[in-house]
């Protein structure tokens, strides 16, 4: 583990080194509570439930490094916190995500923003089936091809996401929110409600160094 002065040098969490997510976790949190405005957590071998369950009011960013496992972020409830994950990310990332950021660069797994309360999600790449599974709030964003079953039991909520790139049955038992299928041309927003569009421009241009940066 790699430690610093804050405002300088990233300090890194070295996952390998301690593996339980609890510890994992306790880490990080010592770093943000002292002020870092940039964590990585390195070396990721599949361990579930990174920075998940987090609450707190920090203005930072997470890097992940290496492959997540299931449940990234879940149940984050940080305003001011972005959770970049630079590889894959398991089934169930953003489990339960009441406020901040998930961003994955890389594919992920099945149930993506399952049961999603608020915050945003975007995933640049593919992602497996039910993403926005029960989603009940806040945004999720698709760029790359998602699986079947997108937008299943929606009840609250913007899902975005292309409409070629969008496998089966979407939507199926949809009770509420928005799902946005996105267009093949330009920037995919025409026809898209003002207020959406924008939701969507806002968010892209946010987090435009990270998406540009691309995977590890």
């Amino acid at each position: 583990m790699t430690r610093s002065a804050p405002n300088r040098l990233v300090p890194v969490v070295a996952i390998p080194e301690i593996r339980d997510y609890e510890r994992i976790n306790a880490e990080l949190v010592r770093y943000l509570d002292t002020g870092h405005g940039q964590v990585r957590l390195a070396g990721a071998e599949g361990q579930r439930l990174l920075v998940a369950g987090l609450a707190g009011g920090w203005n930072a960013v997470v890097e992940v490094e290496g492959c997540a496992g299931p449940e990234l972020a879940a149940d984050l409830d940080a305003p001011g916190l972005t959770v970049v994950c630079r590889g894959p990310a398991a089934d169930g990332a953003a489990r339960g995500l009441r406020s901040g950021r998930v961003v994955i660069l890389d594919d992920a797994g099945a149930a993506l923003g399952y049961a999603q309360q608020g915050g945003q999600v975007v995933a640049s790449r593919g992602v497996g089936p039910r993403a926005g599974l029960n989603q009940r709030g806040g945004v999720l964003v698709v760029l790359g091809p998602a699986g079947p079953l997108a937008g299943e039991r929606q009840a609250g909520g913007l899902l975005f996401a292309f409409g070629d790139r969008l496998g089966p049955h979407v939507g199926r038992g949809r009770r509420g929110g928005r799902l946005v299928q996105l267009g093949s041309e330009g920037d995919g927003l025409a026809g898209v409600a003002a207020e959406e569009a924008e939701t969507f421009r806002s968010l892209l241009r946010d987090l435009d160094a990270w998406l540009r940066a691309g995977p590890e």
